[in-house]
């Protein structure tokens, strides 16, 4: 690959990033600089592990054993409030953001809870056996379909923070769901991005971004059948992952048992290609679905963006909102691939 920095335009919501081998070589002097690697330095028992269920709220959800007692042994997974919620289910009244004032602000209703995965002390998702991963993936549809019966609510946040580098307060391995009466705004612009795409060209943008990289092949790391996972063309840190259903699919809803345990299947390899690429890094994936009260749009393709924390954001990223990455994604590719495991 040639080191000529260029610049890429993300095709959905516009967002621009600059891809610079050449700042690999710069000089650093400073200590600390690099992003931590992951490390499990935590007590255990954690409050996340078998027996410490009274450490935790009560349970909203769980696969249990037959004939085993809520917030007690005998689950495989569980779902509780979150004790330090950045949103709460009170007040019960919704009051509507202010269109009057230029300061416009509402009280912050909605549901925060946490997945907890498996009850082994376990930090590294590829560690989880297919079954428990793919549960993982069917708590998700079950808990956003849960959450859609409150009115109030607009949108469902699902994300993993894997690291403290990443955001993550325990090891053990654990998502979070954040129910808001907000559509987030780095979501609506993809939204309006891609219904803009299916407005001026009738396709959906997802659908025919997918058609390209699957053609091309230089972007993609690993297939199934129903799933791909690629190098994003336009990405905020070097080795950011995609992972979307082949498909049109607008809603992760409507994923199956079947399907998620592929899709299980193949971001575990994924992740264990990662791990050996980039030495154990600390990473966030979040899902990325159409809200709960938007139908299932032709424009929007529900996917799974995957941000490995391989570099610190500075002051352009920040003060400008242009990443800058050292290295192409189409290098990226390559080296997932060869450190694949196999299928």
């Amino acid at each position: 690959m040639s080191e000529q920095p260029e610049l890429r335009r993300d095709p959905i919501t516009g967002r621009w990033v600059l891809i610079a081998p050449a700042r690999a070589r710069r000089p650093i002097a400073l200590t600390g600089h690099a992003p931590h690697a992951r490390t499990n330095g935590e007590r255990f028992p954690c409050p996340f592990c078998a027996g410490q269920e009274a450490d935790t709220p009560d349970e909203v959800f769980a696969y249990r054993e037959a004939g085993s007692q809520p917030n007690g042994p005998g689950w495989s997974l569980r779902i509780v409030p979150n004790m330090y919620p950045a949103v709460q289910v009170e007040p019960a009244e919704f009051v509507a953001i202010s269109a009057v004032s230029v300061l416009e602000s509402a009280p912050a209703v909605g549901y925060a809870e946490v997945l907890i995965d498996c009850p082994q002390h376990i930090d590294n998702p590829t560690q989880l056996s297919n079954q428990q991963f793919r549960d993982v993936f069917r708590a998700y549809r079950e808990r956003m379909q849960a959450l859609a019966a409150d009115s109030r609510l607009a949108h469902v946040a699902v994300f993993k923070n894997v690291g403290a580098e990443a955001g993550a307060s325990l090891g053990h391995s654990h998502s979070q769901l954040i129910s808001t009466p907000i559509v987030p705004e780095l979501l609506r612009k993809e939204l309006t991005g891609a219904e803009e795409y299916h407005r001026r060209r009738g396709h959906c943008v997802y659908c025919n971004m997918l058609e390209r990289e699957l053609a091309d092949g230089v972007r993609v790391v690993a297939r199934s059948e129903h799933f791909v996972a690629l190098t994003a063309f336009a990405p905020r840190f070097a080795y950011e992952l995609w992972v979307l259903p082949v498909g049109h699919q607008p809603r992760y809803e409507a994923i199956s048992d079947g399907e998620a345990l592929e899709l299980a299947v193949l971001l575990k390899r994924v992740l264990r290609s990662l791990d050996d690429c980039q030495h154990l890094p600390a990473y966030n994936w979040f899902l990325h679905t159409t809200p709960l009260r938007e139908g299932e749009p032709p424009y929007y393709h529900w996917h799974l963006e995957l941000t490995p924390r391989t570099s610190r954001p500075a002051g352009f990223e920040w003060g400008f909102g242009c990443h800058i990455t050292t290295i192409a994604p189409e290098v990226a590719a390559e080296q997932l691939r060869a450190a694949l495991p196999p299928s």
